[in-house]
């Protein structure tokens, strides 16, 4: 890391190893490597050999170190079974940890994993532990050529989320986390807040150690670039106490206090979004009654492992078929209805899958506290059409995305609509 390099710059993102780090897998992963290398080279490994073996994927530490090659698949996939089913005794969640990532996601900071395990591995934990929503990146070790403490997964992770190096942090628990962390002038702090750490005293000095998770948020949103969205919280906050206050209120000089407070709600909403003064007074003064959130329902439909998408008129860009849900429909029905006028193609509903509340997703901010709806769909006739609000229809795989009409869904949440279209099992999604 540079010297002298300054403390103060705003912190937009953070970054996590994951075993260690997130979850408390370590020993499992030692139970399950320990009991592959008995089955397949009668020898005992001890965890600290292991470790020492670090660096590679699960397939990679097999197929390098493994006597017996004749079996290494074999062996691979008594791994991974090993490791998947020992989750129920040997891995829980930690509540502090889906604390944290609560408080970071609801400071706006974007949240990134760089890991060593495999690409399975990691889901394996990653859904177990119900931590995938959470995160804007996640590079694990199928994803670079050199591992940590080479700094390319944290570059690789950086340039995704459009973040540069000092305005991120990263947290680890083993030595090539620091030096990786470093070797990416990233400022790096380590971790040794779960029972199981790799390294008990790291080889390179981070920052700092913490062994809380409160003390590293503290220390984060001191820094971070929440507080923009803090104070259009406390807007949205001042608006539903004005509005509902002026359904409810018989004394005048309380109606004046409570529009007193809707023109402060106002103002701070005009600082805060991209909508002007007028554009947000017409859309509280047609909000009445007790304030509540308004609701989008968006149809996530998939054909031949594409997902579809519709091109909105109003920016070009590109959106789940979707919108407000209409007086008098169901969600499904409202879901039915904007893929037939959005998209051109007759759907029934077949599931929820998500509900997610915008404010801890990477929206541009909204005077609106809005709660988000995805309902998968099987289409049953039609064809592709554009509707009043669309210009355009298509289908697109995983990994060639058009650009999003971020204010209707961004990039994370198609890709979590996929998770789904690979295990139709998964429940449904929350905040």
């Amino acid at each position: 890391m540079k010297s002298g390099r300054a403390k103060d710059v705003t912190i937009k993102a953070v970054l996590f190893d994951f075993d260690g780090t997130l979850a408390d897998t370590l020993p499992l992963s030692f139970l399950a490597f320990q009991s592959v290398f008995r089955q397949y080279d009668r020898r005992e490994l001890s965890t600290e050999e292991l470790v020492a073996r670090f660096g590679p994927t699960e397939d990679g530490i097999i197929r390098g170190h493994l006597n017996n090659q004749e079996q290494v698949e074999e062996a691979i996939r008594m791994y991974y079974r090993l490791y998947g089913e020992g989750h129920s005794q040997h891995v829980h969640a930690v509540p502090a940890i889906h604390e944290m990532l609560d408080e970071l996601r609801a400071a706006n900071l974007k949240l990134g994993i760089i890991t060593g395990k495999s690409r399975e591995a990691f889901q394996i934990s990653a859904e177990a532990l119900q931590l995938s929503p959470y995160f804007d990146v996640v590079v694990t070790g199928d994803d670079v050529v050199s591992p940590k403490p080479h700094p390319e997964g944290l570059l690789r992770a950086l340039a995704k989320l459009g973040v540069r190096p000092e305005e991120a942090v990263f947290i680890g628990d083993s030595s090539a986390d620091i030096a990786a962390g470093q070797a990416a002038e990233v400022r790096t702090f380590g971790a040794h807040w779960l029972p199981t750490h790799q390294s008990s005293i790291f080889a390179v000095a981070p920052e700092r150690v913490f062994t809380d998770v409160e003390s590293f948020v503290q220390l984060i949103l001191a820094q971070g670039d929440g507080a923009p969205h803090r104070w259009l919280d406390w807007a949205k906050q001042l608006q539903a106490i004005a509005q509902t206050g002026l359904t409810y209120v018989k004394d005048v000089y309380d109606r004046e206090r409570y529009e007193a407070l809707r023109e402060i709600s106002v103002e701070i909403m005009e600082q805060y979004t991209l909508a002007g003064e007028d554009v947000i007074r017409m859309a509280f003064a047609n909000e009445t009654g007790y304030a509540t959130p308004k609701v989008d329902v968006r149809g996530v439909v998939f054909q031949n492992n594409h997902i579809l998408l519709v091109r909105e008129k109003a920016d070009g860009a590109w959106a789940l078929p979707g919108g407000w849900a209409d007086i008098g429909y169901s969600p499904s029905e409202i879901a039915v209805k904007e893929v037939r006028e959005e998209a051109g193609f007759e759907v029934e509903a077949v599931k929820l899958l998500a509900v997610l509340d915008k404010k801890f997703h990477d929206h541009p901010p909204s005077p609106y506290h809005v709660y988000k709806l995805f309902i998968l769909c099987r289409i049953v006739g039609g064809s592709a059409l554009g509707g009043v609000e669309t210009s355009e229809v298509g289908f697109f795989a995983e990994d060639d995305l058009p650009p999003l009409s971020v204010e209707r869904n961004t990039e994370k949440q198609l890709h979590l609509m996929f998770e789904y279209l690979r295990n139709l099992d998964k429940g449904v999604l929350l905040d």
